[in-house]
């Protein structure tokens, strides 16, 4: 669309400078379907350096990565996400609820355990408390 615009934009042009009497400003006709020369590309300056060495830093970090998830046993960042994977199907496996039951068992476990642990030392205190008596009779 733009192309057709510039062209009409120029044709434009022609005709306002034809009924002035002007001369055409040179320029690039966008109705010319000739082929040019490309002109070469210029040589690259230093400006993209900083930018080469940082794409190049990120690839030495993959790299790394990869051998590192190796060394654990996995293959790549790809073992990673095939592990994590697994691993949310393992615990699709178990419902919330069961979790839920399974956590308010063990806090009335750990209560139970709690209050005998407060028995057996009242316990401990009586039996101190009668042994202190019973020498004290002697």
């Amino acid at each position: 669309m733009s192309k057709i615009y510039d062209a009409l934009q120029h044709l434009e042009a022609q005709r306002k400078a034809m009924e002035t009497g002007e001369t055409p400003a040179p320029g690039i006709n966008p109705l010319d379907l000739q082929e040019r020369p490309v002109p070469a590309p210029r040589p690259v300056s230093n400006v993209g350096a900083p930018l080469l060495e940082q794409a190049a830093a990120v690839t030495r970090f993959g790299a790394e990565l990869h051998r590192r998830m190796g060394e654990a046993g996995l293959d790549g960042v790809q073992g990673l996400f095939a592990l994590a994977d697994q691993l949310q199907r393992a615990l699709a496996t178990v419902s919330q609820p069961e979790l839920d039951g399974a956590e308010a068992d063990l806090d009335r476990v750990s209560e139970q355990i709690r209050a005998m642990k407060d028995n057996i030392r009242q316990l401990k205190g009586v039996k101190a408390d009668i042994e202190g008596l019973a020498a004290f009779k002697r």
